[in-house]
């Protein structure tokens, strides 16, 4: 049952990131290398402006979710609504469909977190489905009619689509943020955790464009999301085990076995790239040597992922420190390095900072080990 449940969650990621990784090759063919660097310039800021808006709180809202804390959960998507609708009313001067994008997302992404959290695998996995889904059809019908602006609307039009029924589980009460303020030091953690895993994928975009150019960011981009759509496994091990070991349930073998696989993936997209680039992505050949660093992320990443998921269902109060290591370090080795090398600078600054941010983890897994354990630490 337990491998079943972490199939749906892992199978519903990778289908829906599958359909959205599509969503990009498509565009990836379609644009050049500058078109396609724009565009996920605007996508950039959607995101980012959706993850600080959200405050990290897709992952309290599992937490809360499996402890059947109801109160706290309600709270916490009303402040969610409240908090993307400001951000997106502030975008509209700068991007109009990139404010609508930031609303959307974030609502798509709290609706699916709570079905985590109450263990709703099977709703989970069809939504998801749904989402990639639509995410291909109407941004490139939207493409067609109205180019760039067209993809984003499109795409928010799909996460909105793949979310109405969030709007029916919001209900007011008396004292709506009471309990937000009574757990606020394990909200900020999590949205260290969010911002840790999510944000260095968006951010980077802000910074890139300016120092090296669209033409440049677009390639980057094309292999960055390689490497999301590697990441799909690792992330969606750490949506189960953040609902399971809530739950006070313990995951070993299936732990053992994604650390494995993706180090095969790894292997594979070393060796496989030289061939696949060329083939599919002429534009984009400039690239091949900077991937094969940049694949390497994965083994960090993944690793990351299960010491937040324990971490945070322990409710600790350090871990959400990990999002200043690999922020901090991602933006100055971005700066430094890609000024420096180019695409290859860019990539050993997405993995430097991937393995600095698990070793800050490994470093605080082990020290609240020892507090929990060592009569002496307390």
């Amino acid at each position: 049952m337990q491998l079943n449940n972490f199939m749906l969650v892992s199978s519903g990621r990778v289908i829906s990131s599958a359909l959205q990784a599509i969503f990009y090759i498509i565009f990836a063919i379609l644009l050049s290398p500058e078109e396609y660097g724009n565009l996920s310039y605007l996508i950039a800021i959607a995101g980012v402006a959706s993850i600080i808006s959200r405050f990290g709180l897709t992952h309290s809202v599992v937490i809360f979710q499996a402890k059947s804390d109801y109160s706290t959960v309600n709270q916490i998507n009303l402040l969610v609504l409240i908090t993307t609708s400001i951000a997106a009313i502030i975008l509209i001067p700068i991007d109009i469909f990139a404010a609508f994008l930031t609303l959307s997302s974030s609502v798509f992404l709290m609706y699916v977190h709570n079905l985590l959290g109450l263990k709703n695998y099977k709703k989970y996995f069809s939504y998801n489905l749904l989402k990639g889904s639509l995410i291909i059809v109407i941004p490139a019908t939207g493409y067609y009619f109205f180019q760039l602006e067209g993809i984003l609307f499109g795409m928010a039009i799909a996460y909105l689509l793949s979310s109405l029924p969030f709007f029916k589980s919001i209900s007011f009460e008396k004292n709506l943020f009471q309990n937000f303020k009574n757990n606020f030091r394990i909200f900020l953690h999590n949205f260290g955790v969010d911002a840790s895993t999510n944000l260095v994928k968006f951010i980077d975009k802000l910074v890139i464009a300016p120092i090296a150019g669209f033409a440049i960011l677009g390639i980057y981009q094309l292999n960055l999301q390689i490497l999301i759509g590697l990441e799909i496994i690792p992330i969606a091990l750490h949506s189960y085990l953040l609902s399971e070991e809530s739950s006070g349930n313990k995951h070993r073998k299936i732990t053992g076995l994604v650390l494995l696989f993706s180090i095969f993936l790894v292997i594979s997209i070393i060796f496989l790239s030289p061939f696949v680039i060329p083939e599919f992505f002429p534009q984009y050949i400039e690239g091949i040597e900077s991937l094969q660093i940049l694949v390497i992320s994965l083994i960090p990443l993944t690793i990351s992922s299960i010491l937040n998921a324990k971490l945070q269902a322990r409710n600790s109060t350090k871990v959400g420190y990990s999002a200043i290591i690999r922020i901090g370090s991602l933006l100055i080795m971005l700066v430094v390095l890609g000024s420096q090398f180019g695409l290859l600078g860019l990539s050993y600054s997405v993995l430097l900072s991937a393995i600095f941010n698990t070793i800050f983890l490994i470093y605080i897994f082990k020290s609240d080990n020892k507090e929990k354990y060592d009569p002496k630490s307390k």
